[in-house]
């Protein structure tokens, strides 16, 4: 019978509750955030990266002193 009660006392306990509700808020967040980095970094910095890489390698510089 002490078992039964100590988990049901256990069950309807809140405390703590909070603490969890809001780290998985954080880790909600922290997902996001990062899919929202990589979706930038994989479709709008990349191009525009390999765009200036290309440009700057298409530079021809003169032979000057031999």
């Amino acid at each position: 019978m002490g078992f039964i009660k100590k988990l049901v006392n256990f069950l309807r306990d809140q405390r703590g509750s909070a603490f969890i509700e809001n780290g998985l808020w954080i880790i909600v967040v922290v997902l996001l955030v990062a899919g929202a980095g990589y979706a930038l970094a994989s479709q709008g910095v990349k191009p525009k990266l390999e765009a200036i890489q290309n440009a700057i390698s298409s530079v021809v510089v003169p032979n000057i002193g031999q």
